[in-house]
């Protein structure tokens, strides 16, 4: 054992202990060279999707049905080139792999379906090879996969070799999972610019023989229907209106530069508006409503630097709504909303800050100011966007300078993403905002919604939703001063 380690000293673990000045990169070469040395050894690797940028939806009039077959592991069992043993991840990789490519079929707006009988190809998918090296930035993990798709009648269409390559910054104490996890990502990034460059859609249908009238058919049923739910349905309740009570509310669906479609973000909206006026007594000449392309970046210096200061008096009450995609600045951390004109490439320049609304809202008389924020900054997905290539961020909310008159509903919290709720037709934060506007926030029964007993409502509500439905964890949040969270926002 004296003679291992002699010939092997550098990277003795007795030598280690005695020379502490080395530095974690240093320890962590050692450890992998150890590895590589003694071969039996088994490293636990934690890997799981989390994507690197935000969705973006192939531009497909038709979309094939496709059935996710098999997903195997040919590494041969965890054997990873580079560690000097086996990799026992967790989940499995194969495992991992599956549900990293529903999440990313999904972004791309291509429906799995259960059944080979129903679909219009197959796909199968085997992670050949899994390997790690150290850079001068850090540990880099590599995945390869090859990706296969069979048509209705098992022959085969297309098939390409997609690789993967992730870096732990540093050298930490366990740096293989965050490693493994971005080139998990890398790889999902690459499959939608590969389905579209190589037309693997059209191979697809073409194989399938989709008619005409049913292109046609299956393009209509891609764009969501119009859902009517529970919360269009307004109560009879005769709001006594508030001259002294001005609101924005803002909604963008479509955008300029074809992002992702921020669903039901028009219907959330209007149905606000509806609210404010017939609900929460907001005169409807104090309400302004911009959908789409009526909510340039413009319009939003135009209304809330210009308009609420020349109109709000001493003593009033403002209300901000915003349904629609949320964008970091990756090189400050800055929260931005993403205006109908706004590009995440460029958010600093064509968006409008958090910093920024709450400055000008700081600015105005009104005694209450209460801002709904339907959307999330993370850039992970959801109701965020992200510049090509820029890893999502966590954004907090508590980081903003936000005035004390000033009380901040979010849907969701800085590293989550905001869902919609496909069969109410809203947001899923929007629609229990209303449903408690509606009376069940009421949780007293004293005829009264205020701030605080809305959300008390809303935030259960939501997260249990979320994790039943969408697999998926979404806290709304709340940050306001104590008075105004006794702030009345309907009475019956």
């Amino acid at each position: 054992m004296r003679k291992i380690f002699d010939k092997y000293g550098k990277c003795s673990p007795f030598i280690l202990v005695k020379s502490n000045f080395l530095s974690l990169r240093r320890s962590a070469l050692c450890l992998a060279a150890m590895g590589l040395f003694f071969g039996g050894c088994s490293t636990t690797i934690h890997m799981r999707y989390q994507p690197s940028s935000a969705a973006r939806p192939l531009d497909l009039d038709v979309k094939p049905r496709i059935f996710l077959d098999q997903v195997e592991d040919r590494t041969g069992g965890g054997q990873i080139a580079g560690l000097g043993g086996r990799g026992g991840f967790v989940p499995s990789i194969s495992e991992s792999l599956r549900e990293a490519l529903e999440v990313e079929f999904g972004r791309l707006g291509i429906p799995l379906v259960a059944s080979r009988a129903k679909a219009d190809a197959a796909l199968s998918v085997a992670v050949t090879m899994a390997s790690t090296r150290g850079t001068p930035q850090g540990l880099t993990a590599d995945l390869a996969s090859i990706l296969t798709v069979k048509g209705s009648r098992g022959e085969n269409l297309w098939e390409n070799t997609l690789l993967g390559s992730g870096i732990s910054q540093g050298y930490n104490v366990s740096p293989w999972g965050p490693a493994f996890t971005a080139a998990l990502a890398d790889l999902m990034s690459k499959i939608g610019p590969v389905f579209q460059s190589q037309d693997v859609v059209s191979k697809i249908l073409a194989a399938s023989s989709v008619s005409a009238g049913d292109a046609v058919g299956r393009k209509a049923r891609a764009e969501p229907p119009v859902v009517r739910s529970d919360v269009d349905e307004l109560p009879s309740i005769k709001a006594k209106p508030n001259k002294n009570s001005y609101a924005i509310v803002i909604g963008i669906e479509q955008y300029r530069q074809k992002l992702p479609k921020a669903d039901f973000a028009v219907a959330d909206a209007k149905t606000m508006t509806e609210y404010l006026t017939k609900v929460m007594g907001y005169p409807e000449e104090n309400v302004v409503t911009l959908t789409n392309e009526h909510a340039a970046k413009s319009d939003f210096e135009k209304y809330f630097e210009k308009c609420l200061p020349n109109n709000v008096e001493k003593d009033g009450s403002v209300f901000i709504y915003y349904s629609g995609h949320g964008a970091p600045n990756v090189k400050t951390g800055d929260a931005f909303l993403v205006p109908y004109d706004g590009d995440p490439s460029f958010i600093a320049e064509t968006g409008y800050s958090l910093k920024r609304l709450y400055e000008a809202l700081g600015k105005l008389p009104a005694k209450e100011i209460i801002v709904a924020l339907d959307s999330c900054f993370s850039g992970a997905g959801g109701k965020s966007v992200i510049a090509k290539g820029a890893r999502p961020l966590v954004m907090t909310m508590e980081s903003l300078a936000i005035p004390s008159k000033v009380g901040v509903l979010s849907a969701s919290s800085g590293d989550q993403i905001s869902s919609t709720y496909e069969e109410k037709g809203h947001g899923l934060f929007t629609y229990f905002m209303l449903k408690g506007l509606k009376g069940d926030g009421d949780v007293n029964g004293d005829g009264k919604v205020e701030l605080g007993e809305l959300f008390n409502y809303i935030k259960p509500q939501v997260e249990r939703i979320a994790r039943k439905t969408y697999n998926n964890e979404q806290s709304p949040q709340l940050i306001a001063p104590n008075e105004l969270m006794k702030q009345k926002l309907m009475e019956k």
